[in-house]
């Protein structure tokens, strides 16, 4: 089975169009959010900021603690982050699974797909051309 979704560009980047995926999670209330993740395959985990950690409902401190640096090893680049396992439901293949996301101490942080455990439920395709991405399972 599969399913393609169009590139699209953020507010903050008009010019630039970026593969994304609408994912759904759920809320401390037992809601659901639907967030929008760029899909990374440069991006080892998934990421996400502090403040959708505590929407939904994780202890901070009972993930697991990390450091998260760039392609740049300056000190300034350095960010706490905790890791957590979460439950995802992507609609469009009616799909739930359970990835970790590293949640940033900081509200800067993208939304990414990262390859582990997102990676392995999907064969993905990226079509830069005709600004596609194309989702296998």
């Amino acid at each position: 089975m599969t399913f393609t979704k169009p590139w699209i560009a953020f507010p903050q980047d008009p010019d630039t169009k970026v593969p994304v995926l609408d994912v759904f999670l759920r809320t401390r209330e037992g809601q659901k959010t639907r967030e929008f993740f760029v899909v990374d395959s440069g991006a080892d985990v998934s990421m996400a900021t502090r403040s959708l950690c505590d929407v939904l409902g994780l202890r901070w401190d009972a993930g697991t603690e990390v450091e998260l640096r760039g392609i740049v090893p300056r000190e300034e680049c350095r960010l706490m982050a905790r890791l957590h396992p979460v439950e995802i439901y992507v609609r469009d293949a009616d799909r739930r699974f359970t990835i970790p996301i590293c949640f940033a101490d900081s509200d800067d942080a993208p939304l990414l797909l990262g390859r582990e455990g997102f990676f392995d439920a999907f064969g993905i395709y990226f079509d830069k051309k005709n600004l596609l991405t194309r989702f296998d399972w």
